[in-house]
């Protein structure tokens, strides 16, 4: 049994809705427990508490904006990352209120996303040959795992 695909390959029509159902439990349980993290961790009950509903409509909507600037060549989900649970647990932690919370939230989000789009502009110009050396897979795999173990 081949066990990878490269971009080009189609797994058969029954291992695709296996592989679909698989990826279809990941992605609702990685979105939907960001927010009950966020929310347990900074006390936010009731209406102050962050939305999974909103967390599912702004990862599809993220997901379309993403394959639509890709031009449907990387059949990537936009989930909710974990690697942010820290610092948004911090923004509610050091707010006077919940509003100051969020708002800290959002300039994070924005503020993340600019270096981001920086990034991709080096690596539009440079290529990817510097992050490779930069962070090579021997530091991200272990990263990866780090964080998905403290959670």
């Amino acid at each position: 049994m081949k066990m990878y695909y490269n971009v080009e390959d189609k797994p058969k029509f029954g291992q695709l809705i296996v592989f679909a159902i698989q990826q279809l439990l990941a992605i609702m349980a990685a979105t939907l427990v960001v927010p009950v993290i966020i929310n347990s961790n900074a006390g936010l009950t009731g209406k102050d508490a962050m939305s999974t509903a909103a967390a599912l409509f702004g990862a599809g909507v993220g997901t379309l904006v993403y394959v639509l600037f890709t031009k449907k060549k990387s059949p990537v989900f936009l989930g909710s990352s974990f690697a942010f649970i820290g610092s948004m647990t911090a923004a509610f932690a050091g707010a006077a209120s919940v509003a100051v919370g969020y708002l800290g939230l959002i300039f994070g989000a924005v503020f993340a996303g600019l270096v981001y789009v920086v990034i991709a502009i080096i690596v539009k110009f440079a290529g990817v040959g510097w992050i490779n050396k930069l962070m090579p897979a021997v530091v991200i795999g272990p990263t990866v795992a780090i964080i998905g173990l403290s959670l």
